[in-house]
């Protein structure tokens, strides 16, 4: 590794990797629900053969294919995985492919009841045709998207809202996944709005916000975690230097009302605005080991959704935060769509350790 490089991976300051294993392992007492659009990513193996003689186009020998839950879905895996308790909310049509989602949580102890089944409604499905040959990494070949374009009605958000308000009394954060698939219309904004606003107005419960467009309907959150991109495109400021940096990150905040503001920055590691609006830079963990970055915001969200209720109380956000960072930089080791476990995140503590 050059020597550039490793001057701005992540460090950990002596002694608090005592503080990041005590928060893991209180993860488990967390109780959080995820409600957004919950996707299915739908991967489909093969060998490339040869080409077609109808067109110049690859021929595929399948080898197998597996569904797992994608978006809101891969997000409530990720808090699974983690060791905490999650419910899902949201709202999925009755084909195989949400079948196949809804066994996965199932056989990982995801509570699925508040998940609405609907005919009114069209799962989105991404589907990756994924070829490699015995010597080769396998390679997306291409991507099929369907559903996931057609707006729920008033009367399936009604339902849905429903079932969100029976489970955010028993849970300890809320996040909210919005991939732009269809659930998050104004009137189930709303609705969800006026839920939140009358729980966290009876006690602490903390709301993440993890939406692609729709920072603004969601405020007064504990914290929002756009990327650069999403952050311009709410606040109108382009994140050039650290000047522009927290100047976006502090219009944010002001726009949204929200208590904190993570940006996201890719290779340039996060951007973290805390309750005094003080800002936090946080370089990567791994920068020569990039697999896949898919679903990597979906790992950092579900982190911290599982461990804010932890280190805010300890008066130490800045651990879930770190914690988020570091789970992001195992889930990009990972191909396709995955979950990052519990015991990953600590032995990829123990390596930085053994690294600097």
């Amino acid at each position: 590794m050059h020597k550039k490089n490793e001057e701005i991976l992540f460090k950990i300051v002596n002694g608090r990797e005592k503080l990041y294993f005590k928060t893991l392992s209180a993860i488990k007492n967390v109780k959080v629900a995820v409600v957004g659009d919950i996707i299915a990513d739908e991967y489909i193996y093969g060998s490339c053969e040869r080409i077609s003689r109808e067109a110049p186009v690859l021929i595929l020998r399948h080898k197998n294919s597996k569904t797992t839950p994608g978006g809101a879905g891969n997000a409530t895996a990720n808090v699974a995985s983690l060791g905490a308790s999650v419910c899902s909310i949201g709202v999925m049509d009755k084909g195989r492919e949400a079948d196949e989602v809804l066994k996965f949580y199932k056989s990982n102890n995801i509570d699925a009841r508040y998940t609405l089944r609907s005919d009114d409604y069209q799962t989105c499905v991404k589907t990756r045709i994924m070829s490699g040959s015995l010597h080769t990494t396998l390679q997306q070949v291409i991507r099929i998207d369907k559903g996931g374009d057609k707006w729920i009605n008033d009367k399936t958000a009604v339902k849905i809202l429903y079932n969100f308000e029976k489970a955010v009394k028993t849970v300890d954060s809320v996040l909210i996944s919005d991939y732009n698939c269809g659930l998050f219309t104004d009137r189930f904004c709303g609705g969800l709005q006026e839920i939140l606003k009358s729980e966290y107005s009876k006690r602490n419960i903390f709301i993440i916000v993890d939406s692609r467009h729709r920072l603004f309907d969601f405020k007064g959150a504990y914290m929002a975690t756009p990327n650069e991109s999403e952050a311009y495109e709410a606040s109108g400021v382009k994140i050039k230097d650290k000047k522009t940096l927290i100047e976006c990150g502090l219009r944010l905040i002001q726009k949204t009302g929200n208590r904190t503001m993570l940006i996201t920055r890719g290779s340039e590691g996060m951007a973290f605005f805390d309750e005094n609006q003080k800002l936090y830079e946080i370089p990567i963990t791994r920068r020569d080991e990039i697999a896949d970055v898919t679903g990597a915001g979906d790992t950092v969200a579900a982190m911290l959704a599982a461990s804010l209720p932890v280190s805010v109380k300890a008066k130490i956000a800045e651990i879930s935060i770190e914690l988020a960072n570091i789970a992001g930089g195992v889930k990009v080791m990972k191909r396709g769509t995955a979950q990052v476990e519990r015991h990953e995140v600590k032995a990829e503590i123990e390596r930085i350790l053994k690294t600097q």
